[in-house]
């Protein structure tokens, strides 16, 4: 299983989106926050509303699950495979590594291009702020030194990609 990691507009899903078309499957975890322009449910996340979620979880549904920019984001277990990429924030890295066969990336990118990507795919000001400084608090150099191998996110995604299949 390959767990990419990183803070908001670091490259994480746009990098998956390549896997994907090298033949590596994404995992869909199931999530609280509103869909995005563009996103399909089923594809992207399973949207639930939050009493939906709240109520799988008390049933033991999830593997993880965590609250990030509230919003819950969880795994269900019945997903978990081997031969796939999931994305996680810093709380599902630690418990995904504590998995067999599970190798990790942090995708690393500066404050100003991830504010610059936020801007450019229309995220809301105030929303910008919020996940930023957000971020700063639990993407911290701890989290990303738990991670296999670290990745310069600014670098084309096709390179980055490439980096990620030799390690495999």
């Amino acid at each position: 299983m390959i767990i990419l990691v990183g803070p908001s507009a670091s490259g994480k899903t746009e990098l998956g989106k390549v896997l994907q078309k090298q033949g590596i499957d994404k995992l869909v975890t199931y999530t609280t926050r509103e869909k995005r322009v563009g996103e399909i449910d089923g594809i992207d996340y399973h949207f639930l509303e939050v009493s939906e979620f709240l109520r799988l979880a008390k049933e033991n549904f999830f593997f993880e699950t965590v609250n990030y920019h509230s919003n819950y984001y969880g795994t269900s277990k019945m997903d978990l495979n081997r031969n796939v990429y999931l994305i996680v924030e810093p709380s599902g890295l630690l418990e995904y590594m504590k998995l067999p066969n599970v190798i990790s990336f942090y995708i690393d990118v500066d404050y100003e291009t991830r504010k610059k990507r936020m801007i450019k795919r229309g995220d809301r000001v105030e929303d910008i702020k919020i996940r930023l400084a957000g971020d700063d608090k639990i993407f911290t150099d701890d989290i990303k030194n738990k991670c296999s191998y670290i990745l310069d996110g600014k670098k084309p995604l096709l390179e980055l990609a490439q980096e990620i299949e030799e390690k495999l």
